[in-house]
């Protein structure tokens, strides 16, 4: 009888997925150029997940960021994460990736370059 609810448990927590939360934050684009597609990564892992892109801001301009626009970031935080990777593709194909970017604790981040290098600020 242990065994049998033993196994079970185990069976349980075998099947539970991951946890994670579905995530957002406001992107301002400041970079001088127009963004294709964002991805995500927490810092350091390399494990990019693309945005998820509302329908509506895929219609409007085909889902470009502006070079002066903002946009939501949407994706799944694991709940004890909170610095991320943010990569950037622009329309010319080019991308760069802005580092460490602590999203808990900001709810906008303005991405930019200073002396050609990615930089951002977060509040």
């Amino acid at each position: 009888m242990r065994n049998r609810a033993l196994f079970a448990v185990a069976a349980l927590v075998i099947a539970t997925p991951a946890l994670a939360d579905d995530w957002d934050f406001m992107l301002i684009n400041s970079t001088g150029k127009e963004i294709k597609t964002i991805e995500v990564s927490p810092t350091g892992a390399n494990a990019w997940q693309p945005n998820k892109v509302d329908p509506e801001l895929k219609k409007e301009n085909d889902g470009v960021i502006k070079a002066t626009g903002r946009t939501t970031i949407h994706f799944d935080k694991k709940s004890s994460d909170c610095r991320y990777d943010v990569k950037a593709t622009f329309t010319d194909a080019s991308n760069a990736v802005w580092t460490n970017i602590n999203v808990c604790d900001n709810a906008y981040v303005t991405i930019k370059y200073a002396n050609g290098a990615p930089t951002f600020s977060a509040n």
